[in-house]
């Protein structure tokens, strides 16, 4: 019996102390002289590895003035391209075109609204319409090897009207809309 009260004081006295604890959050702790509070700071550390940039030069304009094939040049600069990952390319692709309201169509429209088409090519030299792009084609990757020249790499493409010598006189207008990610390879 005597072991058992001493167990009960004990019992006892554990519960007052823990009765007067009081949870505090590290935020608001309030303490007396003579007294002492403990409280507890939750840290992590988040570290994210920063993706890098890629500036990818889209002509602004293209003129088609002869039945001969424009040539467009989309370029990376040095930096761009060795900030390109192992195994990633940095792509361009045909997202639409059209003019005015009309999408979906490689055609440029003047204002008495007439319609000259034309279609992208991969070089000047193979404008057969087999070889033309079509609207969601990929049109250009780089590497991060490619070769450069005064800082800059350059992968050109060709546009050429259709029929160019059968479209009415005047000036015809209109976009092409690209899409650009990266990609794996």
């Amino acid at each position: 019996m005597r072991k058992f009260k001493k167990f009960a004081a004990l019992g006892l006295a554990c519960a007052m102390m823990i009765g007067s604890i009081v949870p505090v959050s590290a935020a608001d702790v309030s303490v007396s002289e003579g007294d002492t509070q403990s409280a507890k700071t939750n840290i992590s550390l988040v570290k994210e590895n920063p993706a890098p940039t890629f500036t990818v030069g889209i002509p602004a304009s293209a003129t088609i003035n002869s039945a001969d094939a424009t040539t467009i040049a989309f370029t990376m600069d040095e930096d761009s391209l060795n900030a390109i990952p192992d195994g990633k390319k940095v792509s361009v692709s045909i997202a639409d075109a059209g003019y005015g309201d009309t999408t979906g169509k490689f055609a440029l429209g003047s204002e008495d609204n007439q319609e000259a088409t034309y279609k992208v090519y991969p070089s000047r030299y193979s404008t057969r319409p087999t070889d033309a792009y079509d609207i969601g084609d990929l049109l250009i990757s780089f590497y991060g090897n490619e070769r450069v020249t005064d800082g800059t790499a350059s992968v050109s493409r060709a546009i050429k009207a259709d029929n160019y010598d059968e479209i009415a006189a005047g000036t015809y207008t209109g976009n092409i809309t690209f899409s650009i990610d990266v990609r794996n390879q």
